[in-house]
């Protein structure tokens, strides 16, 4: 008997068509064929990968442990990150010639197959995508899924594995092309202790912040590192897994938890306020009888600590929140504060690492026009309105705690004023005190010259030097960064040596460099980038030489001025050679702006990611001047 077409009457007899009849079976066993046979295909392009450029997809892989700070603790780990890196390479990265692993997997497999529908579905998996989502429906292999990023429906399935997921979780995953639906390639990740909208907006923030055009995009770029950071996103401490002193110790850390993470404070962040509570409650065991007041000297520690986090509020604002009294919190934060002065220093060191600290956003421009005082001239000008910052001429011996707070409490303020208001702040911070070296930094950030910025970081400087003492700098060389108190100096004086070094005076600059590397050697703020600059313009190759020496890193900054120097020292050499594959290696855009291919654009980017463009063009806009010693760098990359 032939067999019945599937649209035709089925020969049962029932008056249903085929394909929804007898036919509904085979038509089920064909897809479950080309589901096993789709995940044969996958694991037959993960070896074939390592097989053909299993040295491109370990390179790749080292560059991303180099830069992550992903630790992976034992070897089965190690290789969950490997395979899953492979996937993510072949369906994603470019190769040196343009093309895909994926791509090559196809035009080499897909004349062997037969089945056309699978040939057909093959074919299109160069169209892969990465997903950041959440579960709506689970039926056996099968997922119903929403795009976290745009709200679309997705069905999906999963080759080879049943589907093992609640309903609501969090996932991560790379797709290709099914049919009309996709598939996951490999399994999906699941996040089920991860709040689905946390995650998208870590993502999106991210994205913004590296300043990618979608979180989508990123996600694409960075699919492993957000894989690995995902599960940090949430916060690794839980209140009540902590043996506490005592009962009202916990209700103080869950209140400030509670609110610190209303107001989307980071979760390391929180995690790290409850960890130092419990050292704080270890060390004093006080008896509290209002929790909100210690959760608040808490939350104000922490963005002391941290002020630059996009929520910060006055100890006035965390009054009210709190329902306790400013003077209050202002109390008990010094107490935290000179109780942890250790753990604080160790978790400072911790979190910035070797990387600069965020310097304040920049106001508006606000002119100071020459003077003994210091005039301030902004606004339209046909209503233009003049203030005057008044520096006192002599200097208090002594200003209490409080008052060095609530001035330092203004300048935060300051930072987040607009026009007029902004130096209105800054002369009461100078007012309660003179000391307050964060006012004069930020004045020296809005004058509109250098020289007068130069004048206000310098006075920064005279007075951070007074107040801290002569004995307080020989006892904590080599510490500085680690301690709070330092910190509005060390920003001062990097400023004014970054400003004259812009006005020529290039023996000063790099004296201030180097004094800020004897008080702080991890180089929290990147004073080794500009003394590299002023050394090769001093052509002291030597110490320029020494200090790339000391700070021996893998970074494109570091490798394209292992060049330079190589280059300008001893010219074409092998080494040079070598060292212009690693270049390429670590950014190969770089070139580009150094040989005049492409032009720097007018504005030098916010953001960069590591090897991409915008991190080419920070690095030629700030050195493009010492590429110009180098004679016949075009046609010696031609040659080559």
């Amino acid at each position: 008997m032939e067999k019945p077409s599937r649209n035709e009457p089925c020969p049962c007899g029932s008056g249903k068509k085929y394909k929804k009849c007898c036919g509904a079976s085979e038509a089920v066993s064909i897809t479950h064929l080309l589901e096993s046979e789709a995940d044969e295909l996958q694991k037959q392009m993960i070896h074939f990968a390592f097989n053909y450029f299993g040295s491109e997809i370990e390179d790749d892989f080292e560059m991303f442990m180099e830069y992550s700070s992903l630790e992976l603790e034992d070897e089965e780990e190690r290789e969950f990150y490997e395979v899953v890196h492979a996937i993510w390479f072949s369906l994603f990265e470019e190769l040196d010639d343009g093309k895909k692993v994926i791509e090559k997997f196809i035009a080499a497999e897909a004349g062997k197959i037969k089945r056309p529908k699978l040939k057909q579905i093959f074919q299109t998996w160069t169209n892969g995508r990465t997903i950041a989502g959440k579960v709506l429906k689970v039926e056996n292999n099968k997922l119903t899924v929403e795009d976290g990023f745009t709200g679309e429906l997705l069905e999906t399935i999963i080759t080879g594995t049943p589907a093992d997921f609640e309903e609501g979780t969090l996932f991560l995953g790379m797709l290709v092309p099914f049919g009309q639906n996709f598939a996951f390639f490999p399994a999906p990740f699941d996040l089920p202790d991860l709040k689905p909208e946390v995650a998208f907006s870590y993502i999106e923030d991210s994205s913004i912040a590296a300043d990618y055009p979608s979180p989508q995009q990123y996600l694409d770029d960075f699919f492993i590192e957000v894989l690995s950071e995902l599960p940090m996103v949430g916060g690794l401490i839980e209140t009540d897994d902590i043996e506490w002193p005592a009962p009202v110790y916990k209700e103080v850390a869950d209140l400030f938890k509670a609110q610190a993470e209303a107001f989307d404070t980071p979760a390391p962040v929180v995690d790290a306020g409850i960890v130092l509570w419990f050292s704080y409650c270890q060390k004093r065991k006080k008896r509290i009888q209002n929790p909100n007041l210690y959760a608040a000297g808490l939350h104000y520690l922490m963005q002391k600590m941290m002020p630059m986090l996009e929520k910060v509020f006055t100890q006035k604002e965390l009054g009210q929140i709190y329902s306790v009294s400013a003077r209050s919190i202002s109390t008990i934060s010094s107490d935290m504060e000179n109780v942890l002065s250790q753990e604080i220093s160790e978790m400072m060191n911790i979190v910035y690492g070797g990387d600069e600290e965020p310097k304040f956003e920049e106001a508006e421009v606000i002119e100071f026009p020459k003077g003994k005082d210091e005039k301030v001239r902004r606004g339209n000008p046909s209503k233009a309105s003049t203030f005057t910052i008044n520096i006192p001429d002599k200097l208090p011996k002594k200003v209490s705690r409080r008052n060095e707070d609530r001035a330092q409490e203004l300048v935060f303020e300051a930072l987040r004023a607009d026009g007029v208001k902004v130096l209105h702040l800054i002369q009461e911070a100078i007012n309660i005190n003179p000391y307050c070296v964060d006012a004069f930094v930020l004045l020296g950030d809005i004058a509109q010259k250098p020289e007068e910025s130069a004048g206000l970081y310098w006075h920064g400087i005279q007075v951070g030097e007074k107040h801290l003492g002569k004995e307080f700098f020989k006892e904590n060389e080599g510490y500085f960064w680690g301690l709070i108190e330092t910190r509005p100096y060390m920003r001062a004086k990097f400023n004014y040596a970054e400003t004259i070094f812009l006005l020529g005076k290039t023996d000063e600059a790099i004296e201030h460099y180097e004094e800020l590397l004897k008080l702080n050697p991890m180089d929290n703020q990147g004073v080794r980038t500009s003394l590299f600059m002023a050394y090769m313009e001093k052509e002291e190759f030597e110490k320029a030489e020494e200090l790339l020496g000391k700070f021996d890193e893998e970074t494109t900054e570091t490798i394209y001025n292992r060049l330079l120097l190589e280059l300008l020292v001893n010219g074409y050499t092998v080494k040079a050679k070598t060292l212009v594959k690693q270049a390429k290696k670590s950014n190969r855009f770089v070139l580009y702006y150094l040989t005049g291919k492409k032009k720097l654009p007018n504005q030098t980017p916010e953001y960069y990611g590591f090897g991409d463009e915008n991190e080419a063009i920070v690095y030629a806009a700030m050195h493009l001047h010492l590429w110009g010693k180098v004679d016949g760098l075009k046609e010696w990359l031609k040659g080559k």
